[in-house]
């Protein structure tokens, strides 16, 4: 990178990376990334950044008042911003990148594996992925059922992965895309309502869609009716009484097999570190 550096700037480009700079940045509107040369420390922090998508946050004199913002998504597209429609997705994505950045929203130190099976280390910003990311995954939890919230998340994992090794095109690239925006993205329709405060630091405001399936009547702790009564609860701790004892059986197998055994001091089984 030092030799790059150099290279453009002896041949007249405005090159922003100068070589005198502790770290290089590779940038899009989606994000950026400081890596290497002092980064390649771990006792270099994130303080020695100078961030190029928002704030120092980690800087006192830097006056970072709360502020809200509300997103709105339509079948899974973030659309507005505090009411403002964009017709441009860029548009709004340069947008939410102004709204994140001058909180520092949305900027981490990570460290990474690499495809070649090594470690690297960097530290990102992404202002505006954050805030569309915050907004996006409360609407998901307020609107789909547990084993669809599991299988989406399971399934975004491979897909990042699949995205970082450049296979955003291979077919299993595209048959986790098409679930994520067929059966997920689809029914993400409503509005978020956020106050950021300094780096990623916020609290959710408001959540509203007409897809939620989240209603406090249905487990309300207050007196009045409700949609489950004490007798349900007694019945669903039997059924799931029947799995406990399933695992308490286990157990005594385990142990019989030398896996488990009384820790010193507690009555709680243990691993036995001695058998094999």
């Amino acid at each position: 990178r030092a030799e790059m550096s150099q290279f453009l700037i002896d041949n007249g480009f405005d090159y922003k990376m100068s070589k005198e700079k502790a770290y290089s940045t590779d940038s899009n509107m989606l994000g950026a990334t400081h890596e290497a040369k002092d980064l390649e420390y771990l006792n270099a922090g994130i303080k020695i950044v100078d961030p190029i998508m928002g704030v120092a946050f980690w800087k006192e004199e830097v006056e970072i008042k709360p502020e809200e913002v509300t997103v709105r998504f339509e079948e899974g597209v973030p659309v507005a911003l505090n009411g403002q429609r964009f017709d441009n997705p860029v548009e709004l994505i340069l947008e939410a990148n102004r709204i994140g950045g001058r909180h520092g929203l949305g900027m981490s130190d990570q460290i990474e594996n690499r495809i070649i099976e090594a470690k690297s280390r960097g530290i990102y910003e992404a202002p505006g992925m954050a805030l569309l990311h915050i907004a996006y995954e409360r609407l998901v939890t307020g609107i789909h059922n547990e084993d669809t919230i599991e299988q989406y998340r399971i399934n975004g994992l491979r897909l990042g992965r699949l995205l970082y090794q450049g296979r955003w095109f291979d077919s299993q690239a595209l048959m986790l895309r098409e679930t994520a925006q067929r059966w997920v993205a689809k029914a993400i329709t409503g509005e978020v309502t956020l106050e950021l405060r300094r780096g990623n630091d916020y609290t959710i405001m408001n959540t509203e869609s007409p897809n939620l399936t989240y209603e406090a009547e249905r487990l309300t702790m207050e007196k009045g009716d409700s949609m489950f009564t004490p007798m349900d609860r007694i019945g669903q701790l039997t059924m799931r009484n029947l799995d406990i004892t399933d695992t308490r059986a286990k157990l005594g197998i385990y142990t019989d097999a030398g896996l488990l055994s009384i820790g010193q001091g507690s009555a709680v089984p243990q691993l036995d570190n001695k058998k094999k």
